[in-house]
C-alpha cells in the first residue's frame, strides 16, 4: 500500500466517526510546497474521552492502538499515534491547543482534493508559522526549509496575516530572514 492509500485510508476512517481534523506537517508542506520524503502522518485532531472506544474499534484490525495513550493525549493535550501494520508507517495525531493560534490555525483549515479525495488542509499561511515556530525549537533544518518552500510557491498567501502572527509567535526574524532570500 502506498502512502497516499494509507492516508485516505485513515481519513475516510476519521471522516465516518466525524472527527474534526486538518492535515498539518510534512504532508501539507508537500502539498503548498516543494516534494521531500516524509515517513509519516500529523493530524491535528479535535476529540475527547467519549471516542477513544470508536477509534480503537475503528483501527484496531489494521492498526497498533492504544487506549490508554489516547487518554494520556487527552487529557494532557498531547499526541497519541497509530501505526500501519503492514507498512509500519506512523500516524501522530495531535490534538488542537487551547491557545489563540492553534484555534485561530483550525478555524483557518481548508479543503483541497488530495488523492481523489477532499482532505482538511492547515493554510499555507499557518504551515509557514508552525514550521517557523518548530525551526526556532528544534533548530531542525527540513522545518526552515518547508516553510521557505511554501512561501516561495504558494502566490496568493494573506501577508498581512502572516506578519501579524509572526510577530505574536515570535518568530517575525525568521520570517524576514525567508522573504529576504526570495
Amino acid at each position: 500500500m502506498v502512502q497516499e492509500d494509507l492516508l485516505i485510508k485513515v481519513l475516510d476512517r476519521i471522516n465516518q466517526l466525524n472527527i474534526s481534523y486538518m492535515m498539518t506537517g510534512g504532508i501539507a508542506a508537500i502539498y503548498y510546497g516543494r516534494p521531500r520524503l516524509t515517513h509519516d502522518f500529523d493530524i491535528i485532531v479535535e476529540i475527547d474521552t467519549h471516542q477513544i472506544s470508536k477509534l480503537e474499534d475503528t483501527f484496531k484490525n489494521d492498526f497498533y492502538i492504544s487506549i490508554n495513550a489516547i487518554q494520556e493525549a487527552i487529557d494532557k493535550r498531547s499526541m497519541f499515534n497509530i501505526i500501519d501494520y503492514d507498512s509500519g508507517i506512523k500516524v501522530d495525531f495531535w490534538l488542537i491547543q487551547e491557545d489563540e493560534f492553534d484555534r485561530k490555525r483550525f478555524e483557518r483549515k481548508q479543503k483541497h482534493t488530495y488523492g481523489r479525495r477532499d482532505i482538511f488542509f492547515t493554510s499555507p499561511e499557518d504551515i509557514i508559522l508552525i514550521k517557523l515556530l518548530w525551526f526556532k525549537d528544534s533548530q531542525m533544518q527540513k522545518h526552515r526549509d518547508d516553510a521557505k518552500g511554501v512561501l516561495e510557491i504558494q502566490q496568493n498567501l494573506d501577508m498581512d496575516y502572516l506578519r501579524e502572527w509572526a510577530k505574536k509567535l515570535s518568530v517575525q526574524n525568521l520570517l524576514g530572514h525567508l522573504m529576504r532570500e526570495e
